[in-house]
């Protein structure tokens, strides 16, 4: 087993190194791990992007959470939960002895501080430049939140939410210190506090976030002393480093890289199925976007089972339909959109005219997403395929975060995206995509902006309902709307994957896509 490297520039490694020695650098104590685009913002109730929520998933944490590489859930700051009979009052007893990173203890009234600044415009803390989208959808259904007790939290709600207790162990929910947002206000985004196994100590955009251990931490305490998480847009030269240790882990590894790894002791690879589906959506507010005909002899033109070997690898499979397989409501039997380039040709043929002279504009980000290994080869696969039925398309990359800005605010005709499952229900796919009130302009989830009220209606009731096969009838029926007006294209399911240093153990891949290294310790063979 080779020796940890750490040649990774000059002034990381003054950051690395600042508070422990060089000794504590090479025996183990920092871990970098390198993904390909920078987050956006570290207040957990704002980010939206894998980048950031794998970042503040360090140094957060909510009242529940999912046990480690299930869907359970399990208390966490919470020690204990009661869901009364209604399903309208959740009751949670805080725990006790738990520290902000700034000293603020935690108790209900400053747990209660992290829903008041969603729910309440006019709160301190309710930032004007700060979407807080995910509260629009995900516990829309809160009336209120109090301290019932010193220790004790009540949620309220106006009806049953069946999905509430899982979204509240996503990192919308986590908890964040009072006090570092009355200090920081907006800046908090650069300076984030809460509970977590790491504090936050430095953030060198579009190179690194250096984290260090939380030596006051409530539960374990984690053996890593420097946390970086790492900028490495290239994923070939991503995977060179891990190779040569001067990375730990990374993700966004190409699934046709998986094989060359296989017979690498120096690392391990992680690979299980995901709870993610990679698309092709149409903006419903442009004019040629709304021919339904023109919709469907696209979806027709797409052999997806061949995009998902050539842009996976064989590391996933074709989507069938807009949520994972095994969801709530997916169909027993199976029939989506067929691949029939003839059936496409005749649908666009009285179309094909229209985009000679300005061709479909296909957007698409650069950077590799957990649904796209290589988004650049989807759209190349798919502008391809849209040739070969007579239509004309041009491929328009750009920077994720210039990408999202313009498929929140409807600024494109065509985009491939895809959604990573927050918290294992189903309503986490369809409102994400349908429901009319994810689709506000700036903020917006819903990027087809499709609005149609029975969907809005079928997504309600799915919501109140708690029986789970009335839920999955519910759901099938909405599953019937998306197929008939088609806003969007299902292409992949990808895997996770994840590859990380031999040299380290402790990681384990989550459901929900989400990053825990507290768990990362050094296991060295003869290194001294």
């Amino acid at each position: 087993m080779r020796r940890l490297s750490f040649v990774f520039g000059v002034s990381i490694i003054i950051s690395l190194l600042s508070g422990c020695s060089q000794k504590t650098a090479n025996d183990g104590r920092v871990f970098i791990w390198a993904r390909g685009s920078d987050a956006h913002k570290l207040d957990p109730a704002d980010v939206d992007d894998g980048e950031s929520v794998n970042t503040v998933s360090q140094i957060f944490e909510g009242l529940v959470r999912f046990k480690s590489g299930t869907l359970d859930i399990e208390p966490w700051l919470a020690e204990s939960y009661l869901i009364s009979d209604d399903a309208k009052s959740y009751v949670f007893k805080i725990r006790s002895g738990v520290m902000f990173h700034d000293g603020t203890p935690l108790n209900a009234e400053t747990a209660k501080f992290t829903f008041d600044r969603q729910m309440d415009p006019k709160h301190t803390g309710h930032f004007e430049d700060a979407a807080f989208s995910y509260w629009n959808y995900l516990y829309q259904d809160v009336e209120k939140v109090e301290a019932t007790g010193e220790m004790e939290l009540t949620f309220t709600l106006k009806q049953p939410n069946a999905s509430l207790i899982y979204s509240l162990a996503i990192f919308p929910a986590f908890l964040v210190s009072p006090t570092a947002i009355e200090t920081y206000g907006s800046d908090f985004q650069r300076n984030p506090v809460g509970t977590g196994p790491f504090k936050f100590v430095e953030w060198r955009p579009n190179e690194a976030i250096i984290l260090s251990r939380n030596d006051e931490y409530w539960n374990d305490k984690p053996v890593i002393e420097r946390l970086v998480m790492s900028v490495v847009p290239d994923n070939t030269a991503r995977l060179l480093k891990l190779k040569s240790g001067e990375i730990h882990g990374m993700d966004g590894l190409q699934p046709a890289e998986i094989e060359g790894l296989s017979s690498d002791s120096n690392v391990t690879v992680f690979q299980e199925t995901g709870l993610n589906v990679g698309y092709l959506c149409f903006n419903m507010e442009k004019p040629r976007m709304r021919n339904a005909n023109f919709r469907e002899g696209v979806s027709l033109a797409i052999d997806r089972a061949a995009l998902a070997e050539i842009g996976l690898s064989g590391a996933g499979r074709a989507a069938d339909y807009p949520l994972p397989e095994g969801f709530l409501g997916y169909p027993e039997n199976p029939k989506s959109v067929p691949y029939d380039p003839e059936k496409a040709k005749a649908l666009l043929a009285p179309l094909i005219k229209e985009f000679e002279d300005e061709p479909l504009e296909l957007i698409v980000m650069n950077a590799p997403r957990p649904y796209f290994p290589d988004p650049i080869v989807i759209a190349t696969f798919i502008k391809g395929q849209l040739e070969v039925v007579g239509l004309s398309v041009k491929v328009v990359a750009s920077d994720f975060k210039a990408q999202l800005s313009d498929l929140r605010n409807g600024d494109f005709e065509a985009g491939l995206i895809g959604w990573v499952g927050d918290n294992g229900d189903t309503d986490n796919f369809l409102s994400v995509f349908f429901a009319s009130w994810a689709a506000e302009k700036g903020t917006a989830t819903n990027y087809s902006f499709y609005r149609n009220d029975d969907m809005d209606a079928l997504l309600r009731q799915g919501r109140i309902e708690t029986e789970p096969e009335k839920r999955a009838a519910i759901y099938g029926k909405a599953l019937d709307l998306w197929r008939r007006d088609l806003p969007l294209v299902p292409l992949v399911h990808a895997d996770n994957i994840a590859a990380v240093d031999s040299n380290f153990e402790g990681f384990e891949l989550q459901k929900i896509g989400d990053l825990r290294l507290a768990p990362m310790r050094a296991v060295f063979g003869d290194v001294d």
